[in-house]
């Protein structure tokens, strides 16, 4: 096989590396103690996410553009929008100091994915397991609401009334996308119970 055809399943694995990387970045901007620091970190955090919510669409457009869609590919594409989302959802706890109204969505969250990855790894039918449209659709809210924080941020608003009511809005869009994530994953058990 050329060494083009590996080029989907690299990007699938960088997107799922881009993950920890990102957190990492935003984390060393939330302890950074200059302004330009937090700003320099908090930007590359930004870019790390959004290059990486880019190859979500690009690894499977090139797979099937050179005819190198793999049973592997498959199984690491949700995986790697998993430990994308996930990271940078487990950063936002740290920041929010393990605020428990924002723990137990992601923990539902997070919950949720780990269940239908184990699921797809035990299925006897692999090909019943492949990602639904709603999953796909749940993948794209979470990207966005993981983006919201930075865009926030961006704006550069000090007025502290307006800051809250953005972490409130934010946390209440967390405690929805829980309710997606969790529905999302129905189809998965059905396929599970009729293997």
């Amino acid at each position: 096989m050329s060494i083009v055809r590996h080029i989907p399943n690299a990007l699938t694995i960088g997107r799922g590396l881009a993950g920890p990387v990102g957190t990492y970045l935003m984390l060393s901007g939330f302890s950074a103690q200059s302004e330009s620091a937090a700003f320099a970190y908090g930007m590359a955090a930004f870019i790390v996410l959004v290059v990486a919510a880019l190859t979500d669409a690009l690894d499977g457009l090139m797979a099937r553009l050179l005819n190198a869609e793999t049973a592997l590919g498959e199984l690491l594409d949700p995986i790697a929008d998993k430990l994308l989302v996930g990271s940078y959802l487990i950063g936002f706890v740290i920041i929010f100091r393990f605020d428990i109204l924002l723990m137990i969505p992601v923990a539902i969250i997070i919950g949720r994915d780990l269940t239908v990855t184990g699921l797809r790894l035990t299925s006897s039918r692999p090909s019943t397991m492949a990602a639904t449209p709603t999953a796909k659709l749940k993948t794209f809210l979470q990207i966005l609401l993981v983006m919201a924080p930075f865009g926030w941020a961006m704006l550069q608003i000090n007025s502290p009334q307006a800051n809250a009511e953005f972490v409130l809005f934010w946390s209440v869009a967390v405690w929805m996308l829980a309710g997606v994530t969790v529905w999302s994953a129905l189809p998965y058990w059905r396929a599970r119970k009729s293997d």
